[in-house]
This record gives structure tokens, C-alpha cells and sequence, in this order.
């Protein structure tokens, strides 16, 4: 293990690092994995149709639909896990890139683009009257004198809005012209009438992931748990926009919400390497960290209390025309997932008599392979006593379903068959970071025909119901090396832990199944809220 000294650490370094609550030896591990690489997973080959994700027919989805209704009837415990620490200052790199263009006016599609349709965001009439305030004039006005950029200052940087530094989780994505949440004062209660007038009229990641959470999870006069971690500066924002708007949608599904707020710690940040393995470092000499990906949020979900959980990113939400179909498509999900539960059970419980027949013993065995997609070639060739350690070993796990939508170029986590370190194959999520680097298994990334859209429901308890110890299952080697350019053009490697559904559900159960490409409509530039899936006509 390296000194101090080796990974170049100073007194001032390590004072810093202790303040954010992060170790030498986590340092010194970021720094061997940021040199050395992390290992890459032994991709056998990208899942697809038939091998490996399920396409059901519309009887199996009005059946599974019906069994997570019935499940609802049951009063078990269910969560609604959305990672929200993110800011939207991503939603803006091209924006900022012509902010500090050496042109004046729009010259790329994208600029002008989002010029063109400004009326068409939800947060236009918040921008206008900013304008209004801070130059005398409207928007339209000032870009009737191509004052495009001090447009934009107002809207991105602390001259105005200063909407770089807000939360994407509050950023204003869809315009509510049903009136039918948010513009409901009555039900506001007046001591937090706090966000109401800024926010009216208009929908936040929020709001839709709490609509959607009633749509798949609620039942009346019952209670609907969400969770959003969040990072520790954004923490009492979001939880005091949250808890005013959360009366309108309790008010239209009669239930009640229970909400958390995790914070995302500082310490799960990681340090930046430079193409010199020299660490990047502010101008005041101070490190620069990166958030450590959505592996940081691990712990969060392990502290769950819920039997089942569902999983999607904050900026993955849809307007009101395509939330049925968005719920049907998670009902779905949850409803496969608990009927395959059931069956894992009834499995164990045979398994522990010792007492299987034959024909039991290879309807099991088929399941594992089948359904739950663990394949050993040696399995008919192990004695009875291995066959039923075996089995009960690979049953006896978390389970997770997850939705995967058809490619359409987007880059991130796709669906494959892996070789695991015991001999077995199965399903795993793998990001585009963990293959980059290898030719052959990027290529083969490329051909993918599906992609994850991280809409998942897990399965969180064992047999006798019992809350599964997560971190057992987890494989804390998955770290993920990002390579970048920077502003200067200089290559930069930064590193990622393991993520929520990769590493972290490693040695999970997984089921991949085909579902709808419009429950799949996130926002990664701002001009994505152009698209016709996030407007309201």
C-alpha cells in the first residue's frame, strides 16, 4: 500500500480530506484503481430477445398487473427509491459553451434551437419577469437586440436565477395546464405557502415522481413511501418544497405520503487524476473532487425498511398523457416480481426438506437457469448434496426486475450475460465506463439492442421475510474508471464506486423485460424538454 508521500498527499491535503470525512486509506485506494484500472467484467455477450430479456404478451401483463393489485390489498411495506442528488448544471454545458463562445449570436442547431422555443420551457415566465426586473426589459425584447447571452447570464449564473446551482430535482421541466396539483391553494397549508407563487403552473421532477409513486403504489386512505437522497447543501430545499407539495397529490389520490431525505455525503467523493498522475487541484491548491456516482447512495438504500422498493433516476419523469402507461408499466414489473418471489420460496422450503423427487428437483433447476437466468454447466453433474447447496444458495438472494427499453443511441447501462467468478453466467447492468477501454467488449456494447432506463423493482427480503443484508451481495471490486477531457483539453481519469445496479447488486437475482420506449423519457440537456414527451398540449 502506498505512503502519503507516494500518493502525494500534504498535511493541508489530509486536513481537508478528514473535514469531508474521507480516509488515507480510501485515498490510496482511489489511487490504485485510478492508476491501475479497475477489472473489467468478463462480458459474455449483450442480452437480447430471447436470451436473456422477456417480452410479455398482454394476457401475462393484465396477469401481473392484477398480482401487484393484489399485492397492494396486502398493506405490505413498499418504497420508491429516486437518487435526486444531482444539479442541473449538466442540463447546460452547451449553453455555457456559447456563453463563452467568441460569438454574439446562436450559430450551432442547439442554440438556436432552444432560442427559438424558449416560450416553449416551463420556466420561461420565471425567466421573463427576471429579465423585466433586472434590465427593464422582456425577453423578447432583448433578443430583438441580440442580447442573447446576457439572457442566458440571467438564467444560468448568480446575476439572476443562478439556475446552474439549483437542484435538478426543483428544476421546472413541465408546464401544468391541467391546473390539476399544483394550482390547488386551498390545499396548501398557509404557514409553508412558501414555493407556491414561483412554482405555479408549473411541474418539478418532484412533483411527477410523486404523482407516479401514487399511480403505481397507492391505495386509498393507505400510505406511499418515497425516498430522495439528496445532496447535504440542497437538503432543506427539497425537503420544504416537497413537504408543501405534497398535499395537492395526497388531496387528489387520498392516501398520505411518507418521505425521507437522505443526504449524500461528502465523503463518498473521489479525487481527479491528471494524464501526469498528479491530482487536479484548484487554483488555491485545494483538491477538486467528483461526485462518486450513484453507487454513493448505497448505503441509503440499504437502509430501507421495505419489502419491496422500486428504483428510478430523478430525471426520468413523463407528463400526464403518458403516466398510465408509465404505472401500467411498473405494475407490471412489481406484479412479475412478487409471483417469481412466491415461486423462490416455495423452492427453498422443498429444498430444505431434502426430500425432492426427480421431476421437482429438474423443474427447479429450470427455474434458476430460466427464469432467474444463473446457468452452471456442471450443474447435472453435481451430487444431490452440492445440487441443493447450490440451488437453495442461488434462490436464496435479492431479486430484481428490471425494465429495459429498445436502444436509440443513448449511452449508459446495457443489459448482458457475464461470466461470474464462481463458474456461473447471468444477467448483469454494465455501464459504457467498465468496457471503454477494451476494443472488442465496446464494440459489442455498441450492438446492444436494449438499454437501461433504470426502472427496476427489487425484491428486498428473504423467504422467511427477513431483511436480506444487501452489502452481502455487493462485489466492491466493480469501480468504474471514467477517462475525460477537460477544459484544456488534458486528459483527466476519475473514478466512480460501484454502481447502485451494477457492483452493488452484483450477485442479485435478475429478470430483464422488454417494456414500452415511452415510460423511457429523461432529460440530459436542456433541450431534451423540447422533445414532445415533456410537452403538455
Amino acid at each position: 500500500m502506498k505512503t502519503k508521500d507516494e500518493i502525494r498527499l500534504t498535511e493541508d491535503d489530509i486536513a481537508l480530506l478528514q473535514s469531508r470525512g474521507i480516509s488515507t486509506e480510501a485515498v490510496e485506494k482511489q489511487y490504485k484503481i485510478l492508476t491501475k484500472g479497475a477489472p473489467v467484467p468478463k462480458v459474455l455477450r449483450t442480452a437480447a430477445i430471447e436470451d436473456g430479456i422477456t417480452v410479455l404478451n398482454v394476457a401475462e401483463q393484465d396477469l401481473y398487473v392484477n398480482a401487484w393489485d393484489r399485492y397492494l390489498d396486502k398493506g405490505k411495506s413498499i418504497s420508491h427509491f429516486i437518487p435526486a442528488s444531482g444539479t442541473a448544471h449538466r442540463f447546460f454545458r452547451e449553453l455555457f459553451n456559447f456563453l463563452n463562445a467568441d460569438y454574439d449570436e446562436p450559430q450551432t442547431n442547439y442554440e438556436k434551437n432552444f432560442f427559438k422555443h424558449l416560450p416553449s420551457f416551463a420556466f420561461f415566465a420565471e425567466l421573463d419577469q427576471t429579465c423585466v426586473e433586472k434590465t427593464g426589459k422582456t425577453i423578447e425584447e432583448l433578443l430583438e437586440e441580440n442580447r442573447y447571452k446576457q439572457v442566458l447570464s440571467l438564467m444560468l449564473t448568480d446575476e439572476g436565477l443562478n439556475y446552474r446551482s439549483l437542484p435538478t430535482a426543483l428544476f421546472k421541466y413541465h408546464t401544468d395546464k391541467s391546473k390539476r396539483f399544483v394550482a390547488l391553494q386551498k390545499y396548501l397549508h398557509k404557514k409553508i405557502i412558501h414555493y407556491y407563487l414561483s412554482f405555479e403552473n408549473t411541474r418539478t421532477p418532484i412533483q411527477e415522481h410523486l404523482i407516479e409513486a401514487a399511480m403505481v403504489s397507492g391505495r386509498k386512505d393507505g400510505v406511499v413511501n418515497v425516498c430522495f437522497t439528496v445532496a447535504e447543501e440542497h437538503r432543506e430545499a427539497v425537503q420544504n418544497y416537497t413537504e408543501e407539495f405534497r398535499y395537492p397529490i395526497e388531496k387528489k389520490f387520498g392516501l398520505n405520503f411518507i418521505l425521507a431525505f437522505p443526504m449524500q455525503s461528502h465523503a463518498t467523493d473521489s479525487l481527479i487524476l491528471t494524464d501526469q498522475n498528479e491530482w487536479l487541484r484548484n487554483e488555491d491548491g485545494t483538491f477538486c473532487f467528483h461526485c462518486g456516482g450513484h453507487g454513493t447512495v448505497f448505503p441509503s438504500f440499504c437502509d430501507l425498511k421495505a419489502e419491496v422498493a422500486f428504483i428510478n433516476n430523478i430525471d426520468n419523469v413523463s407528463i400526464d398523457q403518458d403516466k398510465p402507461l408509465v404505472a401500467k408499466s411498473r405494475k407490471m414489473l412489481g406484479g412479475l416480481l412478487v409471483n417469481t418471489q412466491k415461486s423462490i420460496n416455495k423452492y427453498i422450503k422443498l429444498i430444505d426438506k431434502e426430500d425432492v423427487s426427480e421431476d421437482k428437483l429438474i423443474e427447479i433447476i429450470n427455474f434458476v437457469e430460466n427464469v432467474l437466468n444463473v446457468k452452471h454447466d456442471k450443474i447435472l453433474s453435481m451430487s444431490r448434496k452440492e445440487q441443493y447447496a447450490y440451488l437453495r444458495s442461488k434462490l436464496n438472494r435479492p431479486l430484481r426486475v428490471c425494465g429495459m427499453v429498445r436502444n436509440e443511441e443513448e449511452q449508459g447501462g446495457m443489459p448482458c450475460w457475464v461470466r461470474n467468478t464462481d463458474g456461473t453466467s447471468s444477467l448483469q447492468i454494465i455501464e459504457y465506463y467498465q468496457v471503454a477501454e477494451n476494443a472488442n467488449l465496446k464494440h459489442l456494447f455498441e450492438q446492444s439492442t436494449h438499454f437501461n432506463p433504470v426502472d427496476m423493482v427489487c425484491f428486498l427480503r428473504d423467504y422467511k421475510g427477513k431483511p436480506y443484508n444487501l452489502k452481502a451481495f455487493a462485489n466492491e471490486d466493480e469501480a468504474i474508471v471514467c477517462h475525460k477531457k477537460a477544459v484544456e483539453g488534458n486528459d483527466l481519469v476519475m473514478m466512480e464506486y460501484p454502481g447502485l445496479w451494477n457492483g452493488c447488486m452484483a450477485d442479485w437475482n435478475t429478470i430483464f423485460v422488454d417494456i414500452p420506449v415511452k415510460t423511457f423519457t429523461p432529460v440530459k440537456n436542456i433541450n431534451d424538454l423540447l422533445r414532445h414527451e415533456h410537452q403538455n398540449f
